[in-house]
């Protein structure tokens, strides 16, 4: 996965793959998800991202991984 922000449009992008967009969804307002050719989900754009998450600013963005999923 690789997460980008774009502080001059206030956008944020949570790619998930490589590959050919061939659908994108509006789900909500300035929410985008963007769908493969067998339905997999490429990435989700958001746009006003400080705005949507209520964030100030979005210089940092901390990744946390967990060892193994919990139930």
């Amino acid at each position: 996965m690789k997460i980008s922000y774009d502080p001059n449009y206030d956008v944020i992008y949570l790619k998930f793959r490589d590959g050919n967009i061939v659908d994108t969804v509006e789900v909500e307002a300035n929410i985008m998800i963007d769908y493969g050719p067998q339905g997999e989900i490429m990435g989700i754009e958001i746009i006003d991202a400080s705005t949507l998450t209520k964030a100030n600013h979005l210089h940092e963005i901390v990744i946390k991984i967990q060892d193994k999923a919990e139930a």
